[in-house]
C-alpha cells in the first residue's frame, strides 16, 4: 500500500495490488465501492462494487487525454480468472471512431446522450425500485426532492457539484438526515448505470471517500436521559403540545421506535390496545400493547384532522401523511428547556431510556425485550410463541408509573399530582374539524 496523500485521502490509483484468484476471493472489502490496480498490469483494474460484484475493467486512451475504462467481464475463477482478465487487457484495443462521425450507433446509446436526470430516475424506479421493500420511500425522495432540482439537467453532464448543491440545499429546508439521504440515492442511480454498463464508458461522477488512517473512529453515544433530564424533557414536551410533544411523551412511555409510532394508524388502537400492524421486514411490527391510563390520557389530547387515518397526521398538498418534521419540531423542543443539556440526545434514547428503567424497576429481561420489539434470541424464537399481551401490558404500566412519579404526575389521570411545578402546563383537548 502507498502513504497517504496530506488530505488524508487515498487515490485509488495507488490501490495496488499483484492480483490472483486467491487474493480476490479472500479480500475483505472496507468501503463500498473500491478499485484495484494490478501491479502485473497496471491498466488492469478490478472493481469491487458494494452490491458484491468484482468486475475487471481496462484503463486505456491517448496521453494527455482523459482516462477512460472499459469493462472486460466478471471475475470467475474458472470463467474469467486473473490471468484470462489479464491477457483481455493486453489485447483490448478501443474502437476508433468513424471519421466524422461522432454520433452514437444504436438507439439504445443514442438514448443515453440525450436522456435527462428525470428520463433516467423514471427507468431506474421502473427496472429496480419496483421490486424494493420499501419502494414507496425511495420513488417519493427521487419525485419529490431529486427531480425538481436536478430532472431537466441532461443525465451525462450531471458533476458532482450538483449533487452536493442539492445536499446542501436540502440541510437547511429538510435536515441532514434526510439530505444524506437523497444525496445517497443519486450516487446510486449514478453506480447502477456505471455497473450495469448501461452507457459505455460512464463512470459515475461521485465516488465513495476512502477512510482516513489513523484518525480515530467515532463511536457511537448510547445516552440515557436521567432523572432531571427525562423530567426536563416530559416538561418542555407538556409545554410544547401538538403531535411532536405528544409523539415525545409516548415515546418514553411505550418504548417503541420513532418510525412505528409516527406511522401508527387510529384504526389500530381499539378498546385502549395498540395492534401494530405486522410488515415483512420491518423490525417490531406486529405487536399487542394495551397501552396505560397515562399514555391514553396523551391520545386523546393530540389534535385530529378529519378523514386522516393517523395518529400523528399532518396534511401536505391536499394529501394525508404521517408527521415527519422531526428535525424542526426537536430544535423547538430544545429551546423550551430550562437549560441545555452538556451532552447531545436523539429521539432514539428516549427508547433507550425507557427500556433502562423497565430494568432498573424489575421488569423480567425476556419481558423487557419483547415489550420493545425485540426478538427473543436463539431457540427461544421457536419454541416459545406466547404474544406476552399480559406481561407487555404488566410492563407498559409499571414504566408509566415510574416515569408519572420522576415527573409529578398521577399515573391513571395524566394530571400534576400534588402541587403542580411552576413549569408545567396542563393539557387542553383539541381537534380540527
Amino acid at each position: 500500500m502507498s502513504e497517504e496523500t496530506s488530505n488524508g485521502r487515498r487515490p485509488k490509483e495507488r490501490r495496488k495490488q499483484r492480483f490472483s484468484d486467491t487474493w480476490i476471493a479472500r479480500h475483505k472489502q472496507t468501503l463500498p465501492q473500491e478499485d484495484w490496480f494490478d501491479t502485473g498490469f497496471p491498466d488492469l483494474i478490478l472493481r469491487m462494487s458494494y452490491g458484491g460484484a468484482r468486475t475487471f475493467r481496462v484503463r486505456y486512451g491517448n496521453k494527455g487525454e482523459k482516462k477512460r475504462t472499459y469493462k472486460l467481464g466478471r471475475w470467475d475463477p474458472k470463467e474469467f480468472s486473473v490471468e484470462a482478465a489479464r491477457k483481455a487487457a493486453k489485447l483490448f484495443k478501443p474502437a476508433e471512431p468513424e471519421p466524422g462521425s461522432n454520433e452514437p450507433k444504436s438507439d439504445e446509446e443514442a438514448w443515453w446522450h440525450t436522456a435527462t436526470m428525470e428520463q433516467v430516475i423514471e427507468r431506474y424506479i421502473k427496472e429496480v425500485v419496483s421490486t424494493f421493500r420499501t419502494k414507496d420511500e425511495v420513488t417519493r425522495c427521487y419525485r419529490r426532492y431529486v427531480i425538481p432540482k436536478l430532472g431537466k439537467k441532461r443525465f451525462l453532464d450531471l458533476k458532482k457539484s450538483d449533487a452536493a448543491g442539492l445536499r446542501l440545499s436540502m440541510r437547511t429546508e429538510h435536515g441532514n438526515r434526510q439530505a444524506d439521504i437523497v444525496f445517497g440515492l443519486v450516487r446510486t442511480l449514478l453506480f447502477w448505470v456505471e455497473d450495469e454498463g448501461l452507457c459505455e464508458g460512464y463512470e459515475s461522477s461521485i465516488r465513495y471517500q476512502s477512510k482516513r488512517r489513523g484518525k480515530k473512529k467515532r463511536t457511537r453515544d448510547y445516552r440515557v436521559l436521567d432523572d432531571d433530564e427525562l423530567r426536563m424533557v416530559w416538561r418542555a414536551a407538556e409545554q410544547m403540545g401538538g403531535l411532536y410533544g405528544g409523539l415525545v411523551r409516548l415515546l418514553l412511555l411505550t418504548a417503541q421506535r420513532r418510525q412505528c409510532l409516527a406511522t401508527a394508524r387510529w384504526d389500530e388502537i381499539m378498546g385502549g390496545t395498540w395492534h401494530i400492524r405486522e410488515e415483512e421486514g420491518a423490525k417490531g411490527t406486529g405487536q399487542i400493547l394495551r397501552l396505560p391510563p397515562l399514555a391514553l390520557k396523551i391520545l386523546e389530547s393530540l389534535p385530529r384532522i378529519k378523514g386522516n387515518p393517523y395518529v400523528f397526521g399532518i396534511e401536505h398538498n391536499g394529501e394525508h401523511k404521517p408527521f415527519n418534521s422531526f428535525s424542526q419540531r426537536k430544535a423547538e423542543l430544545e429551546a423550551l428547556l430550562p437549560r441545555p443539556f452538556k451532552d447531545k440526545w436523539t429521539l432514539h434514547d428516549l427508547r433507550r431510556t425507557a427500556r433502562t428503567r423497565m430494568e432498573d424497576i424489575g421488569v423480567d429481561m425476556q419481558v423487557g425485550e419483547v415489550t420493545i420489539g425485540h426478538a427473543l434470541p436463539g431457540v427461544k424464537r421457536i419454541y416459545i410463541r406466547s404474544k406476552f399481551k399480559e406481561k407487555r401490558a404488566d410492563a407498559l404500566l409499571r414504566l408509566s408509573e415510574h416515569i408519572a412519579e420522576i415527573v409529578g404526575l398521577s399515573p391513571d389521570r395524566g394530571t400534576p399530582s400534588g402541587p403542580a411545578p411552576s413549569n408545567v402546563v396542563s393539557l387542553t383537548r383539541s381537534r380540527r374539524a
